[in-house]
């Protein structure tokens, strides 16, 4: 009797045990669900934090850049104030850049959009620096397509659809 009482309370233990391994899994992978899911939240809310935050001081670049590509720049000091104006809201771009905090549930991707964020930085440099000569941007460009696949990329990891912070902010 004593054997089948310790038998059975050995049982007991180990199926007490083995529940609790079950829960703390169970836990486990719910805390790691809703983690990826704050991850794919915060990571949207982030990327359209991007663009809003560059959409509210380039509409003089943006002006300006439409005007060139279609050729209806006016001249003389019509012109030279558009520029200047250009030049500012590219240099306000480039500062805007830098306030923007990266959530800390973003902290594994923060070296890619930091990475990203130089560049985006880099390419309004570049433009206003180019407009104080023959305003070719394409050098600006190729440095804003290399961040926006870096941020797409790292919204398909989530699961989001993809996105181009270029077009967002062309308009």
């Amino acid at each position: 009797m004593k054997k089948l009482w310790a038998i059975g309370l050995s049982a007991a233990v180990l199926l007490a045990g083995c529940g609790e391994e079950q829960s703390a899994e169970s836990t486990e992978a719910t805390t790691s669900s809703e983690d990826s899911k704050d991850v794919k939240k915060d990571m949207m809310r982030f990327y359209l934090t991007i663009s809003n935050t560059i959409n509210a001081v380039d509409v003089d670049l943006n002006t300006f850049e439409k005007m060139k590509a279609e050729d209806l720049l006016p001249e003389g000091e019509e012109l030279k104030a558009m520029t200047d104006a250009a030049i500012v809201s590219a240099k306000d771009s480039a500062a805007a850049i830098e306030t923007l905090e990266i959530p800390a549930v973003l902290e594994n991707q923060k070296e890619q959009i930091e990475t990203a964020f130089t560049a985006i930085r880099e390419s309004y440099e570049i433009k206003a620096e180019e407009l104080t000569k023959d305003a070719s941007f394409e050098a600006a460009d190729e440095k804003f397509t290399e961040a926006d696949t870096m941020l797409n990329e790292l919204l398909t990891e989530q699961g989001l659809a993809g996105s181009s912070i270029q077009n967002e902010v062309s308009q």
